[in-house]
């Protein structure tokens, strides 16, 4: 049966695949013969110069595509949707089923590009990570990087030459892959590359990218230069550092309010405690070229990291221990001034060895996540010679819903300052 008119009142969403037809089922062939109404992309509705039907061109208004296929649906018409592959995998198919409803969508999927490009370039996908940069940010292709192969959909924005570059340009060069064009048409085209390669070529708007990790994440390859120009705000992925779903990180905009704190001058001593991956300490050694910095942090993999992110951007004046603090600190100059991004349960203690030796003038900034965290740094504050403030920063960034945009909001942090009563 036939949706619309015959009884199966349901949209039909029908992938595709390369130039031609012969890859659809006859089921498909019918629907799409018999329908009312085709809405597809351009190269799409090409394909059928003898359909009567009303067309209707896919691009950007997928929201007036959901309100049209609906109405004619309702109008008795039958109503067939055109996509690429799979309907369901990065396609319209999602887009339908959460505006209209289950029941009143079929989805009747093709070989998707990204099947069609791991075949052509004979590698196993099942461990892949697979990334679709269509109308969002390059950045979320940072968390894939985990894995050691990727499959990249693009688009005009995100072409294979631009993440080339975005890769390299955050010292991730050890990495190659293939640029698959116009797969399963009469001018398909796929290309083994390196970055370097890749980051020059031209290529066909139809493409799929894939990438396949040819030196261990920790070798000389990743540890290449990174090439960042700024005086200070270094973006969160020019870091090397640990990625679960939060991101192990003091994010751009808490590191930017934290310095601003410090009173910083070029020939400053400072400490990081709690260094982590090594963000705030690559901050301050930038910020103060004729001073040092001192970091300590506790857990092995993430010192590790800090050493590695010190290599790619070519940083001598750090100084790093892998201890717990306060253990490690009495072998520190005394400090300009102290950043602590992690106490591990010894924030009182820690605090003792800093008001001890902190240099006149200086400053204590905390980044305080638990609220635990702040009762312990206020109560230790309470009373003595100090002036403390408190700042709650509740950071939203911007993120591609669609063809709009919402705010994603990041862990709100409190900015503590602590410097002694009459120093400016």
């Amino acid at each position: 049966m036939v949706g619309g008119r015959n009884g199966n009142h349901r949209i039909a969403v029908i992938g595709m695949e390369g130039d031609g037809l012969d890859h659809l089922t006859p089921d498909s062939q019918r629907r799409i013969a018999a329908a009312d109404l085709l809405m597809g992309g351009e190269r799409h509705l090409a394909r059928l110069p003898g359909s009567s039907a009303e067309r209707i061109v896919i691009g950007s208004n997928l929201k007036e595509i959901a309100e049209r296929a609906l109405s004619g649906l309702k109008e008795g018409k039958r109503v067939v949707v055109l996509a690429s592959g799979d309907p369901l995998f990065y396609g319209i198919g999602a887009f339908l089923i959460k505006r209209i409803g289950k029941e009143r969508v079929e989805i009747y999927p093709a070989v998707s590009a990204i099947q069609l490009a791991f075949a052509r370039v004979k590698e196993p996908w099942q461990e892949a990570a697979l990334v679709s940069l269509h109308a969002k940010p390059i950045e979320n292709l940072l968390p894939a990087l985990e894995k050691g192969l990727i499959g990249l959909f693009t688009d005009e924005t995100n072409t294979p030459d631009a993440i080339a570059r975005f890769l390299l340009e955050r010292g991730e060069a050890g990495w190659a892959g293939w640029v698959c064009e116009n797969l399963g048409g009469i001018e398909e085209r796929v290309r083994a590359m390196t970055l370097d390669e890749m980051a020059r070529g031209q290529f066909a708007s139809l493409n799929v990218v894939i990438l396949k990790r040819e030196k261990p994440a920790d070798g000389a390859g990743a540890d290449r230069p990174v090439r960042w120009e700024g005086a200070f705000g270094i973006p969160d992925d020019f870091f090397v550092y640990r990625r679960p779903k939060a991101g192990l990180i003091t994010k751009k905009e808490i590191r930017v309010m934290s310095l601003a704190e410090m009173g910083l001058r070029r020939d400053r001593i400072t400490w990081d405690i709690g260094a982590g991956s090594g963000s705030v300490s690559i901050e301050l050694a930038r910020l103060c070229p004729e001073g040092e910095v001192f970091a300590i942090e506790k857990n092995r993999e993430d010192f590790e990291l800090i050493e590695r992110n010190m290599r790619r951007f070519g940083i001598e004046n750090i100084t790093a221990v892998c201890e717990r603090a306060p253990a490690g600190l009495d072998r520190f100059p005394d400090p300009n001034g102290v950043f602590i991004g992690g106490s591990g349960g010894e924030m009182a203690e820690i605090l003792s060895v800093c008001i001890a030796r902190l240099r006149p003038g200086g400053r204590i900034v905390a980044n305080l996540i638990t609220l635990e965290n702040l009762y312990h740094f206020s109560h230790f504050f309470k009373e003595g010679s100090w002036e403390v403030s408190y700042t709650l920063a509740q950071v939203s960034r911007s993120k591609p819903i669609l063809e709009m945009v919402r705010y994603e909001a990041l862990n709100p942090i409190t900015i503590a300052v602590a410097k002694r009563k009459g120093e400016r």
